[in-house]
């Protein structure tokens, strides 16, 4: 890993040549079409990209374009600052694998560290799946919880309407029963009480 870390990090940083920027952004043109342009209009497009993009990473064109493609607002080839623009604010592979080759080497020369005396190690292993066996039970005591909740919420329906008064009854000319009005007047009796 040490060894080919030049190179990786070359790979990531390593600018576009002129014929990279022409390979790279030419590489759209089936997706982004260009119109008819003079042998003249065409050099100048091309000067125009090399010129802004010559210091940009190889890595990071490919990995701005990609992205361009993949961004349904985009419907034209963006222009020479705003491709840059994209193109050094897009994670690329390059630039990722750099970092973590070079993240590898730093923890490799680390010296190790000595355990703390009294603490116990660190689990690192992933929990075992639950059996079938144990996903039944679990599912047998939901099913189990869930009936209990609905009858003690049945019960506690049942006893609220247990404990209000019967004021069924025939009612009069403003719809309401004899047996309602003598219930609201002790509610506010007992209001007044209060």
């Amino acid at each position: 890993m040490r060894a080919s870390l030049p190179a990786i990090e070359a790979r990531a940083k390593a600018p576009a040549s002129p014929k990279d920027v022409e390979r790279i952004i030419g590489a759209k043109f089936a997706t982004y079409r260009q119109p008819e342009r003079s042998d003249g209009e065409w050099a100048m497009f091309w000067a125009d990209y090399k010129a802004v993009l010559e210091d940009v990473p190889a890595s990071a064109l490919e990995a701005a374009m990609d992205a361009i493609i993949r961004d349904p607002k985009i419907e034209f080839l963006p222009k020479p600052a705003k491709l840059r623009e994209i193109a050094m604010l897009t994670e690329n592979r390059a630039v990722r694998a750099f970092d973590r080759a070079r993240q590898a080497i730093e923890l490799a020369d680390r010296p190790p560290e000595q355990p703390k005396v009294g603490l116990p190690p660190i689990v690192t292993a992933k929990p075992p799946k639950p059996s079938e066996e144990d996903r039944a039970r679990v599912k047998a005591w939901a099913r189990e919880f869930a009936q209990q909740d609905e009858a003690r919420k049945a019960a506690e329906k049942a006893q609220r309407r247990a404990d209000m008064p019967d004021t069924s009854g025939a009612p009069d000319q403003t719809g309401v029963t004899p047996a309602m009005r003598a219930h609201l007047a002790q509610k506010q009796d007992k209001g007044r009480a209060a």
